[in-house]
């Protein structure tokens, strides 16, 4: 699969709570929905999937772990090493000091993904349980490094299997 969306289709689920999103019924409030969003919007299926967490629908759904997703990707990396002149990436921000060993995120918490295309970053809060929309790519950094305690809340990229 490769990118193939278009703004106005990420728009559509901007205000929407993951529940409006799975159709596999996982989306207690107390878990972080961020890579699990990615996934159902792009049809990522790597590593566990929401459908794993109900025994009648396992082996369907989308992607519900941050790490899994970026471990799992063939071509990943740090932000600034991104392919020249890619748009519609994965954007990743974890602190790298804790959760990245060797281009490999681990299970430590402080992680999140979202999509980013022309700029603007769509990913779901988990404070707000919807889909939001940053502005830019550094608006999306702060935000993090405002959120997160440490001092190397990086960002890193992952291109869309």
């Amino acid at each position: 699969m490769s990118f193939n969306m278009k703004a106005a289709d990420l728009d559509a689920y901007l205000g929407k709570p993951i529940a409006k999103i799975c159709d596999r019924g996982y989306h207690p409030d107390a878990e972080n929905h961020c890579a699990h969003f990615v996934s159902h919007a792009l049809g990522i299926t790597i590593g566990t999937l929401c459908g794993d967490m109900n025994y009648a629908t396992r082996h369907t759904g989308a992607t519900i772990r941050v790490n899994e997703l970026y471990n799992g990707l063939r071509s990943r990396g740090p932000w600034d090493n991104r392919p020249p002149g890619t748009d519609g990436l994965l954007i990743f921000v974890t602190d790298a000091n804790r959760n990245m060993i060797n281009n490999r995120m681990g299970q430590g918490p402080q992680k999140h993904v979202g999509i980013c295309y022309m700029g603007k970053i769509w990913n779901y809060s988990n404070g707000r349980h919807a889909v939001v929309r940053d502005a830019s790519v550094e608006s999306f950094h702060l935000k993090f490094k405002r959120t997160y305690h440490g001092t190397s809340i990086s960002l890193y990229f992952g291109e869309v299997p």
